[in-house]
């Protein structure tokens, strides 16, 4: 395949990019829905003849990774109720009061795990408030705390294929699975986040001391009231997520789909919450499941889809891939360092989803290309993807819908983080991550 060789006009061309990246300012400054910002998107290129409508429906939009990424999305608001985080969270924080900077890490590390395994923006949804709280009670200032749990929450997405939103979309899409993941990029993440920890130590360790009577306030907490009081819900949401789990570890050898995994699993978990679900048809309350339609974020993936599908087949993404391939004559190693930073830059100022599902096509055109000349493989360029995204989303409080939603809890708890402070310390560790993760690409990944 040529560039611009499949049909449509340059016209065409020029006005899908136009389109695309207008859509993509929208999302990044969030005045409208990013879901009715990327539906009208799409339909604008479907009216003006940029992709037909029949491929745009059957080919782009690949409901098969829409519906691993709506399955994932229930799975994660499901098991919330069960409490459990918010009970391991609270119970950390009883355990070791007298110990803030060991909270710290405690809940870092709880952070890391959370991302990785259900959802980073779930993560910051309970952790972060019970943190502000507990900061709160020992009159020590927030802000370590949270730069600590931001920073573990976008690194700790990449380890696992259920992680980053950039994760779900290259896995569902490649094929890659849990197992590849935990052995290829969780070595990485494991050795970020001790670099991470180790300078937060240096940073604060010696600076957090609270007198006595502030460590007192902290027995208030009692873990046991975040646990779900319905046991059958709290065993049983346990047990599906495990299994499910489970399942996404040995993908590998059981052969299974992930996208059929994650679907049987919130299935489960839907049953499980039947009595909710009857209520809910009973009241007739039509807004909160319209509401729960556009929290799955199936329709904006359906929209951003269909806009990059037409920057596939008018030949944009094909233009950038023989571009690369030019720059980098053909050296895979070559290209996966230069996006692994150029990724990380961009990331670090935008939101990374509409990047890295425009980035997933010009990768495949690269394999083509290289397919056709060699038989060097490619995934070095997913991990690079994967690993640019997770860093580069931690560098400023614009890099994630995590951060900016941590940022907005804070600040109706006037806790004092902003971008200043923050990026003055995150910026400065993302940098070495991104040095330490330049290396292990050139000793273990290229």
């Amino acid at each position: 395949m040529t560039e611009f060789s499949q049909g449509p006009a340059l016209w065409q061309a020029i006005a899908a990019l136009i389109i695309f990246v207008a859509a993509y300012v929208c999302i990044l400054i969030e005045k409208w829905d990013r879901m009715y910002t990327a539906l009208g998107g799409a339909v604008l290129m479907l009216l003006l003849g940029i992709v037909p409508i029949g491929k745009a429906l059957t080919t782009y939009a690949n409901w098969h990774v829409i519906l691993f990424l709506i399955s994932l999305f229930v799975i994660a608001g499901l098991f919330q109720k069960t409490g459990l985080i918010a009970y391991s969270a609270s119970k950390i924080i009883r355990v070791f009061r007298l110990q803030p900077f060991t909270i710290l890490l405690c809940l870092s590390v709880l952070a890391a795990v959370v991302s990785a395994l259900l959802n980073s923006l779930l993560a910051v949804a309970v952790i972060v408030p019970l943190l502000l709280k507990t900061a709160k009670m020992m009159k020590l200032s927030p802000v370590p705390f949270l730069i600590s749990v931001l920073l573990s929450v976008n690194l700790g997405g990449a380890a696992a294929l259920m992680g980053n939103w950039s994760n779900r979309l290259i896995g569902a899409a490649e094929h890659i699975t849990t197992g590849q993941m935990l052995i290829k990029i969780a070595p990485l993440v494991i050795l970020m986040l001790a670099i991470v920890y180790v300078v937060m130590w240096f940073l604060y360790g010696r600076k957090m001391i609270i007198p006595e009577t502030y460590k007192r306030e902290v027995l208030s907490l009692q873990p046991d009231s975040y646990l779900a009081e319905n046991r059958v819900m709290f065993l049983g949401g346990c047990a599906i997520s495990a299994l499910t789990l489970l399942a996404f570890l040995f993908q590998g050898i059981l052969g299974w789909d992930a996208a059929y995994i994650a679907a049987c699993g919130a299935a489960a978990l839907l049953a499980l919450n039947y009595n909710d679900l009857v209520q809910l048809v009973k009241r007739r309350d039509y807004r909160s499941v319209w509401q729960g339609v556009i929290e799955t974020q199936g329709l904006f993936f359906l929209g951003l889809f269909i806009m990059v599908g037409g920057l596939i087949y008018t030949g944009i993404s094909g233009f950038i891939a023989v571009r690369g391939l030019e720059i980098s004559q053909g050296s895979i190693s070559f290209l996966s360092i230069l996006l692994l930073w150029l990724t990380g830059f961009g990331s670090s100022v935008v939101d990374y989803v509409p990047y890295t599902a425009a980035m997933i096509p010009v990768i495949e055109h690269i394999g083509q290309e290289m397919q056709s000349l060699s038989q060097t493989s490619i995934q070095p360029l997913w991990w690079a993807l994967i690993v640019g995204t997770a860093i580069g989303s931690g560098v400023t409080l614009f890099g994630s819908l995590s951060n900016m939603y941590a940022a907005a809890l804070t600040e109706q708890e006037g806790g004092g983080l902003n971008s200043r402070n923050y990026f003055m310390i995150a910026g400065p560790i993302s940098l070495v991550l991104f040095i330490v993760a330049t290396i292990y690409f050139k000793l273990f990944l290229l």
